[in-house]
């Protein structure tokens, strides 16, 4: 089953927020089955996610605290990240902000919220019993919090939409 998101408005814009690897993999499938206009937003560092997009992303700084990183840096990147995304939002002017889960995933969907552009979060298919760090954050804060398995669907009260393909 492939959950689709039809906005029926003319010329309306998703963004997907995605990272690298398999949060790209995830957002592209997604995007395939889009008849809408599609942006994207990526970290700066994912080098293959910008390869594989081609064209139409924003890249921001990835706010990702690594266990070497000085704290304050990784303040101020976050902080950084939060304001970059709120003025690509404004700049974008998407209907629906859609994301597969990265770590950059929730400053772009808070500055959305605030904005009050529509919030998917989608998930990673690995998650069957317990949502990831991402995924509990952005739950309850979220339009539409979607998951890929019935038993994480029924635990934590979100929709059930089987894997993307």
């Amino acid at each position: 089953m492939i959950f689709i998101i039809t906005l029926g408005e003319k010329n309306s814009m998703i963004v997907i927020v995605m990272g690298s690897g398999g949060h790209t993999k995830r957002g592209l499938e997604f995007a395939k089955h889009m008849d809408e206009k599609i942006s994207y937003i990526i970290p700066f560092e994912a080098r293959v996610t910008k390869q594989k997009i081609g064209q139409n992303y924003f890249s921001v700084i990835s706010p990702r605290f690594k266990a070497k990183s000085n704290i304050f840096l990784t303040i101020l990147r976050t902080l950084f990240t939060f304001l970059h995304s709120f003025c690509l939002l404004l700049i974008i002017r998407p209907n629906v902000v859609v994301t597969t889960g990265s770590g950059l995933s929730y400053p772009v969907l808070m500055m959305a919220n605030l904005l009050h552009i529509k919030t998917v979060y989608i998930e990673s298919p690995s998650r069957v019993y317990e949502p990831s760090t991402t995924g509990k954050l952005l739950m309850g804060k979220v339009d539409l919090w979607l998951a890929a398995w019935p038993e994480l669907a029924k635990k934590y009260n979100v929709k059930y939409i089987g894997m993307l393909r």
